[in-house]
Parts: structure tokens; sequence; C-alpha cells
């Protein structure tokens, strides 16, 4: 859609700048005179602060949980809280930028800088803020689906918590501030150990195939394809408590990437589909695991499992996970008998078959959802643990010793384990509690002035390195010969991709570009939009236009050769929220019978492309590109230009 933005200088109508000016003074004559920008689309907005406050305004301070957070399950350990109005610029994308500032202003004694690591939407259209605030102090996930947000602050050296939810009802939102111990955590179950069949062998061939065609390292990024299914109960308190599922989902998700992140292990988990399965939790999460694990295509049970029936619960659930190509699954539930449990990943060829999880939905927003998905990856326990110690006991990889969790003392004194570790004292010799912070162990990384692993006996970060894109290659999103380069330089309507082609067995490629869409799996007969760059291997570039704002888009590298197309690696990106873009008019000057200088200034491009910039003129008030007397062409771009009429 093509749109101008306009700024009135002949009347003081809508508090629009104004000027008259007379050309002629014997003519009696007023040439009104307006600069405008063409867009591709736009929306009214105030540009973001260099320093984003998390909250716009704040309701009455109370320290008893009352009526008004009667859907939080736990109100008795409530300290405090308040009902809080959200910063609108937090709540959508277009504002709150990677690498920018917010300020945490959450009660009058508690505020806090914070550094914006991510910020992304996802394929549900969820909006998520990932932060980190300055010397280990803590970490902030704020997800919005809607009207409604989900957030969560941690301060593990204070031991504070702060919780933002949301009415049911009335979409009030509260901030809550409670101790970090009071959260409503239960201990995951023991990992279970599969058994390798031959099915699973044929797919650790496929696998070992690929992984030779595609020359990968630990220096390479592996990009996990991440589904989550849920269930009915989960997803109803998820909306009485959680704020929604998406929002629960996205806050998991985006956890999952922070211990990721800080571990510096070079991989990315995206969520490539959630859905709704229609299951009733049996009482039993072994009984359920298996029923998610067990497909047409593969079921070692047979047709029961400890006395209860396996086959034919939820089949959709690896239909959609071939169909959207996701490598791990998870499925959250209500369950009360463990706070997750998953397959124990024990071969360095994979397991695709096993690559399945549960997680209790009642804590899925904290490291329980990564913690599930570490041991679907190989990652185990402390050693030390007196209950389902690590390390995991590789049947083919009789060095790797150190794939255990591990457990330190901070510079301030504070006892802390990474994300595989169980915190409680009493899974320990010492007795000591710990807290539990976002790291896979990793000697190479400090946190609080103590290395976070140990080379020899806990080093997960170790093990991801060398096993990520076996992982990958589960459901490899396209051929791995044809990469897609992640989406860049976004606006609201445009963004910029391109690719690389490795020697595809000596084919010749007589064409290249990528192609993308709204609805998944993009191909050269099935898109929005396409390009064409060039011929032949190597990089390439290439520029998407024509987008819609606030759209979550699907991309694709391809390479047409004389056997056919052959489809790349999958991207995700979202485009930006399209705002009213900031245009001035600067003042007429030179002014002759016959001509006159004038122009503008574009300061704000609203997020969308500024494809053409000028003026319009006309003896008439609010001269448009449709109604004019003239008008001038300064080509594209922000900034001032200058128009002669």
């Amino acid at each position: 859609m093509i749109r101008i933005a306009h700024r009135n200088l002949f009347t003081l109508v809508l508090a629009f700048v104004t000027f008259a000016g007379f050309l002629n003074e014997t003519t009696a004559c007023e040439r009104c005179l307006e600069a405008g920008i063409i867009m591709e689309e736009w929306h009214q907005a105030a540009a973001a602060s260099p320093a984003t406050p998390l909250i716009a305004s704040h309701g009455e301070l109370r320290h008893e949980a009352a009526d008004d957070l009667h859907f939080f399950e736990s109100r008795e350990v409530v300290q405090r809280y308040r009902s809080i109005n959200l910063d609108d610029r937090t709540k959508g994308s277009g504002w709150i930028k990677e690498n920018d500032h917010m300020i945490l202003n959450l009660f009058d004694d508690v505020e806090h800088e914070m550094h914006v690591q991510r910020a992304k939407v996802n394929v549900n259209g969820t909006f998520t803020i990932t932060g980190v605030l300055p010397d280990d102090e803590g970490y902030m996930i704020m997800s919005t689906t809607g009207s409604r947000s989900l957030g969560s602050i941690f301060l593990p050296a204070e031991q504070k918590y702060y919780k933002i939810i949301s009415d049911p009802v009335s979409f009030t939102h509260y901030l809550i501030e409670m101790d970090a111990g009071d959260r409503d955590i239960i201990e995951s179950g023991p990992p279970l150990i599969p058994e390798i069949n031959e099915q699973d062998i044929r797919e650790q061939e496929r696998i070992k195939n690929q992984l030779k065609e595609q020359d990968l390292g630990p220096d390479d990024l592996a990009t996990i394809g991440v589904m989550v299914v849920y269930t009915p109960r989960a997803e109803n308190w998820a909306h009485n408590n959680g704020s929604g599922i998406n929002n629960v989902i996205a806050s998991a998700m985006a956890n999952a990437q922070l211990v990721l992140d800080n571990s510096q292990v070079l991989m990315v988990a995206t969520l490539v589909h959630s859905d709704l399965v229609s299951y009733q939790e049996s009482g039993s999460s072994t009984v359920d695991l298996v029923r998610l694990t067990a497909s047409p295509d593969y079921n070692p049970w047979g047709s029961s499992f400890q006395g209860n029936a396996v086959p034919g619960f939820m089949e959709d659930v690896h239909f959609w996970r071939d169909q959207y190509r996701a490598d791990l699954t998870a499925i959250f539930a209500e369950v009360s008998d463990t706070g997750g449990l998953a397959w124990l990943l024990t071969d360095r060829f994979g397991n695709p078959n096993r690559a399945f999880s549960l997680t209790r939905v009642q804590q899925a927003t904290g490291y329980t959802h990564i913690h599930e998905m570490g041991h679907n990856m190989g990652l185990h326990h402390h050693a030390d643990q007196n209950f389902q110690p690590g390390p995991t006991n590789w049947s083919n990889w009789p060095d790797n010793k150190w794939s255990a969790g591990w457990r330190w003392l901070g510079s301030n004194n504070v006892r802390y384990v990474s994300v595989m570790s169980y915190s409680g004292g009493q899974y320990y010799a010492d007795g000591q509690n710990a807290t539990q912070v976002p790291y896979f162990s990793n000697p190479q990384i400090m946190h609080m002035g103590a290395p976070t692993g140990n080379s020899e006996r806990g080093d997960n970060a170790r093990t991801l390195l060398e096993i990520k894109h076996v992982i990958a290659n589960y459901r490899p999103m396209g051929n791995p010969s044809v990469v897609t380069a992640e989406a860049k330089d976004i606006t609201a309507t445009t963004a910029v991709s391109g690719g690389f082609i490795d020697d595809l067995d000596g084919l010749e490629v007589h064409a290249r570009g990528i192609v993308w869409n709204r609805t998944g799996n993009p191909t050269l007969n099935d898109n929005e939009g396409m390009t064409t760059d060039g011929a032949g291997i190597g990089d390439f570039e290439s520029e998407m236009t024509d987008l819609m704002p606030s759209s979550n888009y699907h991309l694709r590298a391809y390479a047409m050769t004389d056997e056919g197309v052959i489809h790349g690696t999958f991207q995700l990106f979202s485009t930006l929220v399209a705002y009213e873009p900031s245009v001035s008019t600067i003042r007429a000057s030179d002014v002759t019978q016959a001509t006159a200088m004038a122009g503008g200034n574009i300061s704000y491009d609203g997020n969308a492309t500024v494809t053409q910039r000028g003026v319009v003129w006309s003896t008439e008030p609010n001269p448009t590109i449709q109604r004019n007397m003239g008008r001038t062409s300064e080509g594209p771009g922000e900034g001032q230009f200058v128009s002669k009429l």
C-alpha cells in the first residue's frame, strides 16, 4: 500500500507547521507548499528513547495479595505487588532492538539498567525481549502476544524474582516480587535411556552422509528447529497463570537461547511450530513421553508400556515435525510428578527417533525446557549428585567423561549451578543449596568470578560444540549445500538476505536467488516473492521488497541446475512495525514571480523505505500527491533535500 505523510504549510489546522508566501506581491495569490515522502506503510507512534523504561506507570503498592490476584496460584509467596502499565515500546517489534538499553523501573527502591541481548518476533507473532544486567546481576525475559505480556526478572545474587503477569479477563498487568526460592519448581525426573534399534541405525547413517557433504565444525553456527506442542490443560493453565500459552512458549524458548548464548556454543534454537494436541495427561509423565515418542513408523514398545496403551495418541505431532522440520520436539503438560523428562542421547551419531521431551508447564518459563533439551543433546547432571549423576555414558564416545553439569562458589560467596545440575542441597554431600543460572557447564566461561565448568568433569558446552551439527541434521532445513543467509537490514517492507552455494557435485548453477512467503516452506513454484541473483556457486546477496509490515517470513535460497531446482536451508525473520514518518518542510526562499527554492527534512523513516521524496504545491490549501499544481522528485532516502519550484 502506498501512502503519503503530510505536513500542511498553509493553515494551523491539525497543528501542522504553517507557511504563507507571496510569489508576487501584486497578484494577491497564495501558494501552499508541502513536503512529502512516499512510504510503503505507516502508523502513528513516537520515536524510541535511548533508554526505554519498562513500565510507563505504576498503581498502588500492596504487600498482601488481594482479590485482584485471584488468578495467581502462588499468592502466598507474594512479598509485594502493584498494577502496572508497560511502556508501549516494549510490547511490539520496531522500537526495541538488539543492543538497546532499557531501564527496569520496578519499584521505588528497585531500578536497574539493562542491555537488550535479543529482540525477536517468533512464528506465532509473539515479540520477546531478552535482556542482561551488567556484572552478572540478572536477566529479563519479556514476551508479548496481543494485549497480554509475560515477564520475568531474575536477580540470582539477590535471590529475587519479579514476575509480570496479566489478569485473564481484564488483561490488567501486575508486577509481583517474590524470593527466587519460592518459585513453583520441582526437580526433573531421571532421563530415560533409549536402546538403539535398526531404525535408529538407518537414521544415523543418513545423518553421517549429510555431515560428510557439509564439512561443518565447532566454529560453524548450528540452527536447531524446535517444535512445542501442549495439552488442553496446559493451555488452560497458561491462560490463567501465564498470560497465555504463546507467551509461555516464547519465554521458554528465550531462556533456552539465553543459555546457549551465555555458553558460547554458536547455536540458535528456533521455534518452528507450536500446536495444541488433543491429549489428556495420564498421571505418569513417563507414559506421556512414550506416547509422544511413538509414531506409526516408530514404536518399539508395541501396543502397551507398563500396562498403558501406546499407539495412536499423538500421531499428528510426527506429521507436524516432518512438515516444519523440527529437530527436537517438546510437550508442555500440566503434571505434578516431575518438573520435566527427556530421552538422554547416548550415541554420538544422534538418535532422531528419541528427540522428545516433556516439560511441566507450571515451570516452563524457567530453565526446565532447555534442561530437557540438553538431555536430548547428550548433556547430563553434575557428577557429584547422589541421584542420577552425570556424566553421560556414551556408547561410542569413551573419551567423553565431561558431559556433566557444574557447581561453583562465586566471588560474592553465593553458590551457583549450571542448568543441567540439580540445585537442592539434598542432592550433594555438603548439603548446600545453590542458585541455578542460565549457563551450560563451560570452563572457559566465568560467572561471578569463577569458571562455570571443569575441563575434565563438567564441560557440557564442549559436547554441544562437537555434536550440534548432528542434532541440526535430524530434520535438516533444506539442502545444506545451498545455505540461506540470515536476513539483515530489516525494515517494515524490505530486507536483505542471499546465500552461499557450495559445489553441487559438478552441477552447473544456471540461476540462483531466494524465495519467501508467510505460510512456510517457500519454493520456486510456491512463494510470495523471489529474486534472481546471477549464476554459479559462491556467495550472493539478495534484496527483498514489497514485504508486509509486522509479518513473519519464511526464507530459502535456491539453485537452478540441469537436474532441477535445489532449495536451501530455511531462515525465519520478521518485518518491523511501520510507523508514521517524521517529515518537515523547509521554508521557501529565493522567491521570484515564477520560481522558488524549498525542500524538506525526513528525520525518521518510520521503519519503512523512503522510495521518493519531494515537495508539492498549489494555490489551494492542503496540496497532496494527488491534488497539486506541481511537484518535485528528489530521490529516495532520509535527511534534508532541496527542491526548485
